[in-house]
Parts: C-alpha cells; sequence; structure tokens
C-alpha cells in the first residue's frame, strides 16, 4: 500500500515546477514589495498578481506588477534588492530574479495610466481573461495590458481596474472570483456577492493549547486572540486517542473546564467582554463512532469530530463513517473534512454531495481549516456547500499564538468559495452562536 502511495504521488507531480503554500508566497511577496517600495522612491504603485492575487492554495512564482514613470531605474532596483539571490533576466520593464528561498520572482514595470488594465489583465486567470476579452470583442474593443482599443479609434487606457470592468458595464470583480466560474455572469445580473473580509471575523473556534499538542496555555492564547480584536475563541483540545497529542480524556475535560472558567472570570474581573467556550477536537475512530463518550461531549461548549486516521478508506465506508459523526447530535463542528494535507498527501475520498446535504440537515458546521497546508474545505467545496445550506466556520488550528495569523489565508478560502460574512459563523456575536449550537 505504501509503494502504491508512493507512486501515485509522484505520477501526480510529474514534470512541474514545485508549488509553494499560499502563506509562504503572500509572505515572500509581501517583504518584495516593502523592500521595492523602499528602494524605488519614484514608484506610483505595486501588486502581486497572478494566482498569488487569486488567492490558490499553491503557488507556482511570484508575479509582480509596479507602476512608475521611470520604468528601468524600478527594474534595477528590484534586482539588487536583498531578497533577489540571482537575476535570471532584466530589462526596462521586465526583470526575473531567484530569491534566497528558492522561489522565482518576475517583475513587470507599467505607466501609472495602464496601472488597472496590466492589473487585470496579469491577474487573470487565463479563463476570466479569454471570457472577458470575448465580451469585450462583441462590443467592438480588443484588450490588453496596455487598455481596449476600437478599429481607428484611440487606445482606452485604465488607470484602475474598476475603469476596466466599467468599460464594459460590470461592477468590479474581487480577483479571488476570477476563475470563469459564473463570476462574470453574476457581475452583469448584479448578483455578486459581498465577500467575507478579515475584518468580519470575530471568533476562531478551533485551537489547542499545553492540554493536548499546543505551545502555550489556555490564557495566553485568550490574550493573544484577545490582542488580535477577536472577541471570543473555543479551545478544542485533541482527545486523548492519538497518543502522540497527548490529549484529553473525560477526567481531563472536567479538569480544564475548571481552567477555562478561571481565565473567563480574570476577563470579566478586568471588566473584559471576551469569553472563552470549552470545547474539544473529538478523534473519529475508523467505524465512525467518536474517542469520547457522549457524556462528556454533553458538558462542553462545543465539538469538533476530524478525520485524522485511516484517511485511505473505500469511498463508501469513508463517507459513512464521516455522516456517522455528522448526526451525532454532540457534534457541532467538522474539522478540515477531507484531511488533505497540501502537497503531502490526497484528502479522504469522500461523497461530498452526501456530506454536504447530511451537515445541512443536522445543521452541522463544516470548517475552512486556515492551516497554511491544509486550507480544507477547498474553495470549490466551499462553495457547493453554501448552494446546499451549509453554514461554514473559518478556524485557524492554532497550537500557538502565531498560528492565529492564518486567520487570513482562510477567509481568502472563503472568498474564493463565494462565501459572504453572514455564512460564516466566525462573523457572528457570541450569543447568536449559542443560540444555533444550542438549537441542535
Amino acid at each position: 500500500k505504501l509503494e502504491e502511495r508512493l507512486a501515485q504521488g509522484l505520477a501526480a507531480m510529474g514534470d512541474e515546477a514545485p508549488r509553494v503554500l499560499l502563506g509562504q508566497a503572500l509572505a515572500a511577496a509581501e517583504e518584495l514589495i516593502a523592500q521595492l517600495r523602499r528602494a524605488a522612491p519614484g514608484l506610483a504603485d505595486v501588486a502581486y498578481a497572478g494566482s498569488l492575487r487569486r488567492a490558490r492554495p499553491t503557488i507556482g512564482d511570484i508575479d509582480l506588477l509596479a507602476a512608475a514613470e521611470d520604468m528601468a531605474a524600478v527594474t534595477a532596483a528590484f534586482t539588487a534588492l536583498p531578497m533577489a539571490a540571482e537575476t535570471i533576466a532584466a530589462g526596462e520593464v521586465k526583470a526575473s530574479v531567484r530569491l534566497q528561498n528558492g522561489l522565482r520572482a518576475d517583475l513587470l514595470v507599467v505607466a501609472p495610466r495602464r496601472w488597472g488594465s496590466a492589473l487585470q489583465h496579469f491577474t487573470g486567470s487565463r479563463e476570466h481573461n479569454i471570457h472577458f476579452r470575448r465580451i469585450a470583442q462583441e462590443r467592438g474593443l480588443t484588450f490588453s495590458e496596455q487598455g481596449f482599443a476600437r478599429e481607428g479609434g484611440d487606445l482606452i487606457e485604465c488607470a484602475t481596474e474598476e475603469e476596466v470592468y466599467a468599460t464594459l458595464g460590470l461592477p468590479w470583480i474581487p480577483p479571488e472570483l476570477r476563475e470563469d466560474a459564473g463570476e462574470i455572469e453574476a457581475a452583469a445580473a448584479g448578483r455578486l456577492p459581498r465577500l467575507i473580509e478579515p475584518g468580519d471575523m470575530r471568533a476562531d473556534l478551533h485551537m489547542h493549547s499545553r492540554w493536548s499538542d499546543g505551545r502555550a496555555t489556555i490564557a495566553e492564547m485568550a490574550a493573544a486572540a484577545e490582542a488580535r480584536g477577536l472577541a471570543y475563541i473555543a479551545i478544542t483540545d485533541h482527545s486523548a486517542y492519538l497518543g502522540v497529542t497527548g490529549g484529553v480524556d473525560a477526567a481531563r475535560l472536567r479538569e480544564q473546564a475548571a481552567e477555562v472558567a478561571a481565565v473567563n472570570a480574570e476577563f470579566a474581573a478586568r471588566g473584559s467582554p471576551f469569553r472563552v467556550l470549552h470545547g474539544v477536537e473529538v478523534d473519529i475512530t475508523p467505524d465512525g463512532s467518536l474517542a469520547l463518550p457522549d457524556e462528556a461531549l454533553a458538558q462542553l461548549d462545543l465539538v469538533i469530530a476530524s478525520l485524522h486516521v485511516s484517511l485511505r478508506q473505500p469511498r463508501e465506508q469513508a463517507t459513512a463513517r464521516l455522516l456517522r459523526a455528522i448526526e451525532n447530535p454532540h457534534v457541532d463542528i467538522i474539522a478540515h473534512p477531507t484531511g488533505r494535507i497540501l502537497n503531502r498527501r490526497q484528502g479522504a475520498d469522500l461523497d461530498m454531495e452526501a456530506v454536504f446535504r447530511a451537515a445541512t440537515a443536522t445543521g452541522t458546521l463544516l470548517e475552512i481549516n486556515c492551516g497554511p497546508d491544509r486550507l480544507d474545505l477547498d474553495a470549490g467545496h466551499v462553495r457547493r456547500a453554501l448552494e446546499l445550506g451549509v453554514d461554514l466556520t473559518v478556524n485557524t488550528d492554532a497550537h500557538h499564538p502565531d498560528d492565529m495569523a492564518w486567520q487570513r489565508l482562510g477567509v481568502l478560502t472563503a472568498r474564493r468559495g463565494w462565501a459572504p460574512a453572514e455564512r460564516v459563523v466566525n462573523t457572528w456575536p457570541l450569543e447568536r452562536l449559542r443560540e444555533r449550537l444550542g438549537g441542535r
């Protein structure tokens, strides 16, 4: 079985260049932009484009777009940045470098008056742009990174993306949606959703402490979350089923409840409304039963159930196992539903339609796990789950206070899945969430 999985993994990789995780590419691109802003004072604007701007879960290389009148000065500054280990190619308006971390970064510099046209063109996707250009052609226009052109007419240059889309009578389309998956039709009909924003988030409902495999106390995790502007969190340490995580059993959960209560009392004593919910991440065993008894789960504010083992079960068996957990009345959330690890392993082979319909019927929430190597549910599953009536939760699965920064990645994934804020329970006030959980 191991040989078969290795062979499948190698075949899936093929001859493609290795792709890096979204979080790693974002960090590198943002530091590149910060360095370029300092090194090229004549810069009018700079942004990352391509699949990174569309927030795909893995990225091949970094595409940067800059606007400046002195284009050659910007490309020269780019190749001399501290992050650039090697110059691959350099010209007056284009340059490519190999970064110290091994990633390739490509830069194109355009005139500020063409910034919008170039940013739309180089953000993609290819399919979105083909559809966009087809609409332009129907109106007697051609479109490129230079702008719009009509035969025998002047070039229509667009300094902003809003101008680009407005030229065809469309509202601006968020880059995360630009995959030619109905976003142009929705824009034309005025049906684009107001996508969730990072500032909408009030809570994080999946994180770990030193009671299992976390690296901070409950109080430390709570203080970090409050400092980030959240209103409440749930501490959801692992059940003891997986020996490698330490984990909590029914007796330790009762002990942990006292510590959660003490932390909440400290917040209340200093007049803070911040609160900690007491939960658990309970393992779904190979037969679909849970690794903690119902009596223990009934005492908690919130219960997450997760697949961690036996992910290679046949489709029918794996699906039945997850459905059994969804149907347990104590389970509020299914975390990282497929169990995939990006660039390392595929998720479980599940009938996701059956999963979504069961979650709708029971009111079970499905998680977008913000872990950089998970982002599970993926964007396609997010959109389909929403269509079928599932409400979602975006959780960091943090094991250290620093991991809470991953929330941004989960929000980007939710946006790629067309998620509005009201369908993500992390945006709700605590009392509304309590009512939802109690209603189950």
